[in-house]
């Protein structure tokens, strides 16, 4: 079967009200202002390099296999009978929050620079111990039997035991103990320390306005929220790039670049890299769909909260008589076959 994504759809009536009048729909592509982009050869080359992606009309639900797999029924379940969790749907509350993703926009930014440092020290205790130790235990465990096979003095066992490289070990298992240990506590006790978000947020997709706002500098408590620049949606290009991993393979990710100016969101943070360039198609065509008020949200489980509150999702949704728990009460089999069906649809829309 062939998917396509300029199919016919249901007519909707936008209760404007509820958009800025500038909210993004299709046709407003026609209102780019003309000119040749003011790009350096060096913004380009990091920016704006790899594939333009065609603008689309993406009439039918699509979105990449990552936002399936970490959102499964149970774990939807498991979210909303989570207090904090539940927090995060609170409007009052979600508002200066740096990131966000629901009906009202996608808002991203990073870790901080101590959650990095935090995470990789954790990452190497538990690389260090379960596969640097082995080897190392293997390696001195080795060279104290051929110790203890060319010693002339003294017994076999007592040689072996008493070889000195066996405090290799020792020191090697100390520090990934340490490492892995000593951060997991940290993380554990101490989160908002440990894995704080920078105060600020990097930029921002907002489906009620239409506009992408690039904020200056997230990290520091003075210039968190400040606004660098904010541009429509429809003045942005995306761009598929690619850049080798540590072996050599591929990495794709998106990159929103506006058509004339410097002006650039790198997508790679929230929506990260991967192998497949068939998974960053997905994203670029479901962010449309997100953005465009014309239609109903994209339909994926993650969203499933969130459709209430979006007037078009609504409406759409009282039309169809579409089940508002679809996805949060669907059994595990029937969810998997919706999962292999969504890899269909993007493999047969891209490849």
């Amino acid at each position: 079967m062939h998917f396509t994504c300029e199919g016919p759809r249901e007519a909707t009536t936008v209760p404007r009200s509820a958009y800025a009048e500038d909210a993004y729909t299709p046709d407003r592509l026609r209102r780019r202002p003309a000119g040749e982009g003011r790009h350096s050869r060096k913004f380009r080359a990091f920016a704006a390099g790899g594939e333009r992606l065609a603008h689309r009309n993406p009439s039918i639900d699509i979105s990449p296999m990552h936002e399936w797999q970490h959102n499964s029924p149970q774990k939807l379940r498991q979210y909303e009978a989570d207090p904090t969790v539940a927090k995060l749907k609170d409007p009052e509350y979600r508002v200066d929050q740096p990131l966000r993703w629901d009906e009202e926009c996608i808002r991203f930014t990073s870790h901080t620079k101590r959650a990095f440092i935090f995470g990789m020290a954790r990452a190497c205790g538990v690389v260090g111990l379960f596969f640097i130790t082995p080897i190392v235990v293997i390696t001195v465990l080795a060279m104290a039997v051929m110790s203890a096979n060319n010693a002339r003095y003294g017994s076999y066992i007592s040689n072996l035991l008493d070889y000195s490289g066996w405090l290799i070990i020792l020191i090697f298992l100390l520090v990934f103990l340490v490492l892995w240990g000593g951060a997991s506590l940290v993380q554990r006790l101490a989160p908002n320390f440990a894995a704080g978000m920078q105060p600020g947020p990097m930029w921002e997709l907002n489906r009620r306005t239409g506009e992408v706002t690039v904020f200056t500098d997230p990290s520091k408590k003075r210039t968190a929220w400040q606004v660098a620049d904010v541009r429509p949606f429809y003045e942005f290009d995306c761009h598929l790039l690619s850049t080798p991993d540590p072996q050599g393979s591929p990495q794709y990710s998106l990159s929103l670049v506006h058509h004339l100016d410097e002006i650039q969101v790198r997508l790679v943070g929230m929506f990260g890299a991967t192998q497949s360039h068939l998974e960053q198609r997905a994203t670029w065509d479901m962010l449309q769909r997100y953005m465009d008020v014309s239609q109903p949200l994209p339909d994926f489980p993650m969203l499933e909260q969130d459709r209430p509150a979006d007037p078009t999702t609504r409406e759409h949704d009282h039309h169809t008589v579409r089940d508002p728990r679809f996805w949060r009460d669907m059994d595990d089999a029937t969810y998997d076959r919706y999962v292999e069906a969504q890899q269909g649809k993007i493999n047969a829309l891209y490849l």
